[in-house]
This record gives C-alpha cells, sequence and structure tokens, in this order.
C-alpha cells in the first residue's frame, strides 16, 4: 500500500476519534501456538500459518511461535506448511470474542513438497487458560440443539445465575431488571428509556452468544450486573443456507371461565432463512455476505397478548487490499402487538372487554460500518461509524395512529386546559351496579384504557480503538467513543378530569475511554484496564416545585473512572484459576432522569424525576476454579461478592399544600454474595453431552425497584419511612439448577437400542429448571405489612423443556432436512410466579366483592372468582412446536 494512502487512512482515523465515537465491544478472538519438528521438537521458523479460505495468515518468529489477532468469532480450519515437511491442516478450530485459542503444530519431514495436506481435527481448549471472567458462551453449534429459543432473552434463562423475577424480568446474579447491557455484533443496542435491549435478535443467526456475569474488562461499560455479546455469522467462500418453518399449538387461557384450556392450535408459526457466501462476480475470499430474516406470529396462551414482527440482518466483509477490511452491518426489527392486564394500576380488568385494551408498535434499526487496518501483524486500529434507533408506541387499538388530542371527546378550553370527555366516557366512570361484573371490577362495552405513550431514543455514533501486540506476552488495547442521542417522550392518560401527561426532547452525551493490557505468561495470565466514562444529560429541570416562582437548573455532567483487574492462574494443564475484581458504573434510566421536568406537583401523588441522578455503582469480586477430570468431564466453581451502592431510589423531597413530593434521588444499597458450582459432559467422547449447574445467592438490600418507595412506604400506615436495614430483595432467588442433556447420533453411525437399529442423524436434548420460591411481603386486609418486609416465600418452580430432532440427506450429500418437535413445559406445570399479598395465593385476593340488595351474592362471587384468578400469576403451559429445517 502506498504511503499516500497509509496516511489519508490514519487521518481519516483521527477525525473520527476527535469528531465523534461509539462503544463497539469486541468481536474477534485470537489464535496462538507454536510449530515443531514433530521428531526432534526443534521449533520450525518461518512456517506457514493460514487461515483457509480467507487471506488471514502470518509466519513463525525465531522461536517457531505464531499469533494471529483479529480473527471473528467462529470455526476455521487452520494450515501450516514449510518446505521439506507435510503440510497440516487442522479442522474446526474454534475463536472465541476476547480469548485465545492455542493451537500447536508438529510436522514431519519430506522429501518432496506434498500436494495433499494432513488433515486432522483440532482439539479445541477444554479449559480456557486467559478466561479471567465469569463467562458462559453458547456457539452457534449448541444454539441450535436447545430448545425454546425463540428469543435470546429465553437461552440467557439456561446461564447460571440468571433469575426471573416476579416482574417477569431478568436479573443477573442478585442484580435489579436493566443492570444487563446488550451487544449485537458489537454495537450497543440498548433502550436507555427501559434499559433493556431495544430489538430483536434472531438466535438462528448467531455465531456466538455469551453473557459475562462478573469480570467483565475495561472494554465493556454502562452495566452492573452482566453483558451479552450476541455474534452474527460471516460469509465464506462457499455459498451456504438455511429455511426453517414451525408451527405452535398450546393451552390457550379462557377469561370467560378462569381456566386453560385443551391443546390446540392458536396461529402460533415462525417462518426464517439464512443465506451468506461470496459476494457474486467477486474474489470469494474477499467479498462475502451473510444475511437473515424471520418472520414470527406468536399469540400466546393469553388473551390479547399477540405479537407478529419481522427481523431482517444482513452483513457485508469487504477486503479491498491486505490488511485493511471492511464491514457494513445493518439490522431491522417490526413487531406489532396486544398488551394483556388482567388487572392494571388502578384495580379495572378488561377481561370482559379486551379491545379496550391498549395496543403497541416497536421498530428498531442498526447500521454500522466498522473497518479494521493492520500496519503490520502486531497492530490494528479499528473505526466505526453506525446508528441505532428504536420507537416505541402504544394506544388503544382504534387510536393507533392518531394523536391523543385528535381522540373522540377530547377538547380544550380558552386557556388550553383539557374539557373533554374521554375520562366519562371510558375507564369505568359510569358503573352499573346492577352488573355484578362492573361492581367486581371488570368493565365492559366500549370503554378503553385511555393511555397514550410514545418514546423514541436515537444515537449516531463513532468509535476508534487501537490493538497492539508489543510482544509475544503483551496485548494492549484501548479505545475513545462518544455518543449522541436523539431522544423523545410524549405520554398522556385520561383517568380523570386532570389528565396528567408530559412530553420532552434531548439530546444527551456519552463518552468514554479504556485502556487495557492482557498479559499472558506461561503460568499466569494478567487483565489489567481502567476506563472513564462520561454523560450530559443536556436538559434543565425546576428545582422549586410548587413555588410561584420557577428556578430552573441545568443538569450538571457526570464522569468516573473505574478500574478492573482479571487474573488466571493455570495450575496445570488441567486446571485453572482465575480472579477478578471490578468497579462498574451505569448511568439511571433515562425515564428516571427526565420525568416531571416542569415540577408539576398538581396531581394526587406528584413523582418528579432528577437530571442530577448519580450514576448507579457496583464494587465486585470473584474467585473462581475450573477443572478437568479424565477426558471429557469439566467442573467449575465460582464464589462471588458483589457491593451495590448509589442505587436509584424515591425520597419525600418536600410537602406543598399538605401533600407529599416525592423526588427519584440516589440511596438504595445492597449487597450479594453466593456460587456458582457446574458440572459438564463435553462431546469428546461418546454421543451424550451435558451439563449442571447450581447456584446459591444471597440478594438482600434496601429496595428492590427504584419506585418502591413511591408505591409502598410513602402510603402506609406501617412503613411511612424507607427501610434502613437489609432484607431479602423480590429477586432474591436462593437455589437454582439448571441441567442440560443432550444425545446427537451422526448421520453415519447406526445404533442399537433396547435391541432394534437405529438409524443415525438424530437427537435429543432436554433442559431442567428448577428454582427455589421468590420471596413477597405479606400484608392485612388494610394493606399493612405483617412480620419482616418479604418474609413470605412463593412456591417453588420447575420445568422441563425438549427438543428431538431427525435428519434427513437430499440426493448429492449438499443438502439436507431436519424434522424437530419443541415441547416447552413437557409436563404442563403450572408455576405460581406470584400471590396476592393479602393472602399468599395466586387466586384468591383477600376481597369479597358486596353489592347490596340487587344483586344475589351467587352471582358476584362467580364474578369475583374470575377477577382474583390472575393467569399472569401463573407459568406458561405447554406448548409444542413441529417443524421443519433445509440446509444447504
Amino acid at each position: 500500500m502506498s504511503y499516500r494512502l497509509k496516511l489519508l487512512l490514519i487521518c481519516w482515523s483521527l477525525f473520527i476519534v476527535v469528531a465523534t465515537s461509539n462503544a463497539l465491544a469486541s468481536v474477534t478472538g485470537k489464535i496462538s501456538g507454536m510449530v515443531v519438528d514433530e521428531i526432534t521438537g526443534e521449533p520450525i521458523v518461518g512456517a506457514t500459518i493460514q487461515v483457509v479460505g480467507t487471506e488471514i495468515g502470518t509466519t513463525t518468529d525465531v522461536d517457531g511461535e505464531y499469533f494471529i489477532m483479529n480473527i471473528p468469532s467462529g470455526s476455521y480450519d487452520i494450515s501450516v506448511s514449510f518446505l521439506g515437511y507435510e503440510k497440516v491442516v487442522k479442522t474446526g478450530v474454534r475463536v472465541l470474542v476476547d480469548l485465545t485459542t492455542p493451537q500447536d503444530f508438529g510436522l514431519k519431514e519430506a522429501p518432496v513438497e506434498l500436494e495433499k495436506a494432513i488433515v486432522v481435527r483440532a482439539n479445541n481448549p477444554v479449559i480456557q487458560r486467559d478466561q479471567t471472567a465469569s463467562k458462559v458462551i453458547f456457539t452457534a453449534e449448541q444454539l441450535q440443539t436447545l430448545p425454546n429459543i425463540i428469543s435470546v432473552q429465553e437461552v440467557l434463562t439456561t446461564y447460571p445465575g440468571v433469575v426471573i423475577g416476579r416482574d417477569r424480568n431478568l436479573h443477573v446474579r442478585g442484580g435489579r431488571s436493566g443492570q444487563v447491557t446488550y451487544y449485537y455484533d458489537g454495537y450497543n443496542v440498548q433502550d436507555p428509556f427501559a434499559s433493556n435491549v431495544g430489538m430483536h435478535i434472531v438466535p438462528l443467526a448467531l455465531e456466538e452468544l455469551s453473557l459475562t456475569s462478573g469480570g467483565f474488562s475495561s472494554e465493556y461499560g454502562e452495566a452492573l450486573s452482566g453483558i451479552v455479546n450476541a455474534v452474527s455469522r460471516e460469509g465464506g467462500a462457499q455459498y451456504h443456507g438455511s429455511a426453517k418453518f414451525y408451527e405452535g399449538m398450546t393451552h390457550p387461557y379462557d377469561v370467560t371461565v378462569g381456566e386453560w384450556g385443551n391443546l390446540k392450535r392458536i396461529g402460533n408459526r415462525s417462518g426464517s432463512f439464512t443465506l451468506s457466501g461470496p459476494l457474486p462476480g467477486m474474489n470469494s475470499k474477499k467479498y462475502t455476505f451473510f444475511t437473515a430474516g424471520e418472520y414470527l406470529h406468536n399469540p400466546t396462551y393469553l388473551p390479547h397478548n399477540g405479537v407478529a414482527s419481522y427481523t431482517g440482518s444482513a452483513k457485508l466483509s469487504m477486503l479491498p487490499s491486505s490488511g485493511f477490511k471492511i464491514k457494513t452491518d445493518f439490522a431491522y426489527y417490526k413487531a406489532d402487538g396486544e398488551i394483556y392486564d388482567h388487572r392494571d394500576v388502578n384495580g379495572v380488568s378488561y377481561d370482559f372487554n379486551l379491545d379496550g385494551l391498549p395496543v403497541f408498535r416497536r421498530n428498531s434499526y442498526l447500521v454500522g460500518i466498522n473497518t479494521d487496518y493492520a500496519f503490520n501483524e502486531r497492530a490494528v486500529i479499528k473505526a466505526s461509524v453506525n446508528r441505532f434507533r428504536t420507537e416505541t408506541k402504544s394506544a388503544p387499538e382504534q387510536y393507533i395512529d392518531t394523536y391523543w388530542d385528535q381522540w373522540e371527546g377530547y377538547s380544550e378550553d380558552s386557556l388550553g386546559n383539557y374539557n373533554g370527555t374521554i375520562h366519562e366516557n371510558n375507564y369505568g366512570s359510569n358503573t352499573d351496579f346492577s352488573d355484578p361484573a362492573q361492581v367486581t371490577g371488570f368493565t365492559v362495552g366500549d370503554d378503553y384504557d385511555p393511555t397514550y405513550s410514545y418514546r423514541k431514543s436515537q444515537y449516531d455514533a463513532a468509535q476508534v480503538s487501537f490493538y497492539n501486540q508489543i510482544n509475544k506476552w503483551n496485548n494492549i488495547r484501548s479505545g475513545f467513543e462518544l455518543r449522541r442521542y436523539d431522544i423523545t417522550w410524549d405520554s398522556k392518560q385520561f383517568y380523570n378530569t386532570n389528565p396528567y401527561g408530559e412530553k420532552y426532547t434531548s439530546e444527551p452525551t456519552y463518552a468514554s475511554f479504556y485502556i487495557q493490557d492482557k498479559m499472558e505468561y506461561d503460568h499466569i495470565v494478567l487483565n489489567f484496564g481502567i476506563r472513564y466514562d462520561y454523560s450530559n444529560a443536556d436538559i434543565s429541570y425546576n428545582v422549586t416545585p410548587g413555588d410561584s416562582v420557577i428556578t430552573w437548573k441545568k443538569a450538571d455532567s457526570k464522569s468516573r473512572f473505574s478500574p478492573r483487574l482479571g487474573v488466571s492462574f493455570p495450575i496445570s494443564e488441567k486446571s485453572v484459576m482465575h480472579f477478578n475484581y471490578g468497579l462498574y458504573y451505569q448511568e439511571a434510566r433515562y425515564q428516571y432522569l427526565y420525568m416531571n421536568l416542569k415540577g408539576d406537583v398538581s396531581t394526587g401523588l406528584p413523582l418528579l424525576g432528577n437530571p442530577d441522578l448519580e450514576p448507579e455503582q457496583t464494587v465486585s469480586y470473584e474467585l473462581g476454579l475450573n477443572h478437568l477430570i479424565g477426558e471429557d468431564l469439566r467442573i467449575s466453581v465460582t464464589a462471588y461478592h458483589k457491593d451495590v451502592d448509589e442505587l436509584v431510589t424515591t425520597r419525600e423531597s418536600a410537602r406543598v399544600a399538605g401533600r407529599a413530593v416525592t423526588q427519584l434521588t440516589n440511596g438504595d444499597y445492597g449487597q450479594v454474595r453466593g456460587f456458582d458450582l457446574a458440572l459438564e459432559k463435553l462431546p469428546q467422547t461418546g454421543f451424550l453431552s451435558g451439563s449442571i449447574s447450581y447456584s446459591y445467592m444471597l440478594a438482600t438490600g434496601n429496595g428492590s425497584t427504584a419506585l418502591e418507595p413511591y408505591y409502598t412506604y410513602l402510603h402506609d400506615v406501617v412503613d411511612s419511612l424507607a427501610p434502613v436495614t437489609e432484607y431479602p430483595l423480590d429477586f432474591d432467588q436462593r437455589h437454582t439448577v439448571t441441567a442440560i442433556l443432550a444425545y446427537n447420533i451422526p448421520s453415519d453411525v447406526q445404533t442399537n437400542l433396547f435391541g432394534l437399529d437405529v438409524p443415525g442423524d438424530w437427537g435429543l436434548t432436554m433442559v431442567g429448571n428448577y428454582g427455589s420460591g421468590l420471596p413477597y411481603t405479606p400484608r392485612d386486609q388494610f394493606g399493612n405489612r405483617r412480620g419482616e418486609r418479604n418474609a413470605g416465600r412463593l412456591p417453588a418452580n420447575y420445568s422441563v423443556d425438549m427438543r428431538f430432532t431427525k435428519g434427513f440427506i437430499l440426493s448429492g450429500g449438499q443438502r439436507k432436512v431436519n424434522l424437530f418437535v419443541e415441547v416447552d413445559n413437557l409436563f404442563n406445570r403450572k408455576n405460581v410466579l406470584n400471590v396476592y399479598s393479602r393472602t399468599g395465593l395466586a387466586d384468591n385476593d383477600g376481597f369479597n366483592a358486596q353489592g347490596g340488595l340487587a344483586l344475589e351474592q351467587k352471582e358476584l362471587d362467580a364474578f369475583d372468582r374470575l377477577y382474583d384468578k390472575n393467569p399472569e400469576f401463573y407459568s406458561s403451559p405447554r406448548t409444542i412446536r413441529t417443524g421443519f429445517e433445509l440446509t444447504f
């Protein structure tokens, strides 16, 4: 490459650093090893190592050692050649994100150079000696065998330390919901309003899915409990593709009788595809593509709770010159769905008026361009630019495309104040006391939930990072990031004559810088780094709510340094210990920062946001051991402790006209300690593989959610103040067990089962989950606490999922059809996920409806039973999916 072109590339990269930059998580790994003479053991200097089918390669140094950096996650064939020696190709070398795959080669002398290479199957490391964190990885091959992987979140539930709380949200190692950050192909795809993933990720399109629950390096920020890294596949020199279809059935819930029906088809179906290979007419080693798409229609077992979605993704990889790579990413997600709520926040049920419940519409897309330039085999500079946008709208179905000020019944007086009839015509304002359903709490007729909500988050970003293997031991990474957000929030609810709503836009900024050094020695691996995070909410807010004179204050910017340290001690070839320490920060949800900026205290229970919220903080320690027993049995033990502080909560900030004014602030804290124990049978020998993991955890603190004091302590006779002592948090699940058992027979093997010859190419996977009861706070008939906080426990829950598949090779051997059956909740276990705090039961709230002389008590009791029985308090019933997958 010419000097002028190199200079242009460097200047372009520096311009991106100065202009803008985004956090791009790593999606590549490294291969290293030694090439020696198989007979003498002497190192071979100058041997050529090549990633087959690509132009990625290197040569051995004076010690016969080599390394190749910046290899995308995936499975590769690696060839080694040297004049006078036989060429050797190792197949199936697995490269994992952020990790080093060791591969040593021994070559035999040959009098003449042989045209045919010696092909051997690679032995990938069973014990990863450089892993300094708790990281569970599922490769594409493993994902294809799992049942119930409609979404990434369902896959994550099989990971140790993951708990699904009573709020049905994901909690990792005792963290609150929203403390896990999601990356797709290295790009952050988080919705900052809700602190959850902002788009649907198709598991079928992934090369690797990992969850790091402890010890993430300085390259990763914006998370307190976990990092989810989803890496999609890349195209190769050959064309490959797949098409998958299934139809499902389940036990739908009938609100009119309060029971689950028989197993039936309800329209649950999906179609998806993948296609990859070289770009037509281009060099097959330099220009490749991968694309995937999915249509999903899932009505679910609940009424008015379905969703229809379309997901698409595409990746282009281009190598226009040696050492220079360009990769483009595109992903799109569109969903239209319904929202079911047995009882809303005011206790109103729409079970007999399901059309009155709201619907939602969600759109997301990601566009990114990433460039790599290798100055040499040791130094790589990466630069990327991208945009991610996610927006969600919910409203009554008939008004999903209509702004709230155009709804029927809306009007304003001369001062712009609402004086319409929306609240009168809806929401049970005209209760018929001769109707037992309405007396009990149901709304009927043409009523609808008069709420509107719209939120949009978009960021434009760029990033530059630098990887430098300065010697065989030290790999230094550094990067600078900057994001510019564009956010919008607009909501309105017409529950009374004074409808509450708020609308705002802002352009907050997020930036960070990190540097880390991964030091890999024979007997120790060190991963040390430090991270700097900066944020600016870019908003002013009223700091004198209720006063006649408004005082506006510009929110301060926030910045933090956070050191990270990971250490791995390879005790032997079969045993590795690791330790890590980390200080982690995460910005508060945008919903908490920007809520009620004008300081409106005219509502009955005013709640103020706080743009000056400090970042939430976690200090984490971890110690673990991985050990190989025999050839195919791996055991791991990990103990951890987390101190959590500066969590967002609500506290009374003032009193206006005798009413409490509550504001979001930093004040909650807690600690989590526990251990994970896992035993894994590897598919090294035989056809049976699997794992069983047990997690013990204590999660205590003085608040489970930010709004807990607002809804409980500030309006409770017994608990009028927030607690100062710690108690079990809502997601304190002490014991969890996950077992995965897989039995897979290759196509070229015929087995004998119970005396019968069984053809090959079939597999059976069973996944079992057990969780001890989650805590809740028992209360009396007046809603006051009985006993200690969260002293009650739900019943334990368990479930078993299953997947069976049978493959058939089509003519020519290049195409294959897999028929499969998947069953979620195989034994149709009705697990209790939540209860009424007054009774500890899922089907009795402790109140009896009273209707006076005009109604028979028997009629009221019948509706009261339906009102009490909340299907959302139970787990999903058995669901069966049958389908086929064609691969070529």
